[in-house]
């Protein structure tokens, strides 16, 4: 077997195993049936407010992905190492002729394609309507890669708790801290803790644009309203310092860097000997 079918057959592997993912599934089907449910807004919308019914589309399916599309990526990704070595299976597939990188990238991909699957027939058939009702593409295409790299961002984070933990409840809950503190310590929440404790203000954007999650949600308001009213008054300033272009241009930088950090530290450790994990 050449080393192109081998990882094709560790990524078919991987894949089939997140589709059965309960956990994975379920959040999916979420995902799904809120994009149905907003896309039927959005058509009622359109005959009374136009165009804009289905810019509310689109606004609240971001929003939903906000919530959802995290939690999709971190579930299997947490488990595609963690679960292996709990299970005793990691060290079967390393005595296996294949190589570790092999082994890694092919979970990677799996993971990915799955979580890019989902997201793609829930965002497609949203934005295939959008885009209908006079939604320009641009703007539907750009939403998209948003989700798809907020997803890959978490797929990333993921692994890397994945290969740190001993076991898949220790990675998923580490996973889950993350997420807790990306989506509860956004701006607003940040602007708080600034001005309780007498933090510095420039504080807030660097962590607006260092939180995957913020910088999502940054992009995409900076995206549907170029002239951030939206944003408050700190976003506001942000789109007149920088202009809605370089500062969506900023939060896709973010994303990914989110993805390729993690993934190239997850690999770092996948590749060590495996001493005592520090989770």
């Amino acid at each position: 077997m050449s080393r192109a079918e081998v990882l094709r057959t560790l990524v078919r592997r991987e894949l089939g195993e997140s589709l059965r993912s309960r956990w994975f599934v379920t959040y999916s089907a979420v995902f799904l049936a809120g994009a149905v449910a907003l896309t039927l807004f959005g058509l009622s919308g359109s005959q009374v407010y136009g165009y804009r019914g289905f810019a509310k589309l689109m606004a609240g399916l971001v929003h939903l992905a906000l919530l959802f599309v995290p939690l999709m990526a971190l579930f299997p990704a947490t488990a595609a190492i963690a679960g292996e070595r709990e299970t005793g299976s990691l060290e079967y597939l390393v005595s296996q002729p294949i190589s570790f990188g092999e082994l890694f990238w092919g979970k990677w991909l799996g993971v990915s394609l799955a979580v890019s699957l989902s997201l793609s027939l829930g965002f497609g058939f949203a934005g295939a309507v959008a885009v209908s009702g006079g939604t320009p593409w641009q703007l539907v295409a750009l939403l998209l890669a948003l989700t798809l790299l907020l997803a890959q961002a978490f797929v990333a984070i993921g692994l890397l708790c994945s290969a740190l933990a001993r076991s898949r409840a220790r990675a998923t809950s580490a996973g889950l801290i993350l997420w807790i503190i990306a989506v509860g310590l956004g701006t607003l929440g940040l602007m708080g803790l600034v001005l309780h404790w007498g933090l510095p203000r420039f504080i807030v954007t660097i962590w607006a644009f260092a939180n995957p999650v913020e910088a999502f949600r940054l992009g995409v308001i900076a995206s549907l309203d170029s002239d951030g009213s939206l944003l408050g008054p700190v976003g506001g300033a942000w789109v007149t310092t920088l202009g809605a272009g370089w500062m969506i241009a900023l939060c896709l930088v973010t994303l990914l860097l989110w993805t390729i950090l993690p993934t190239v530290l997850a690999w770092w450790r996948f590749r060590r000997p495996q001493p005592r994990s520090p989770l």
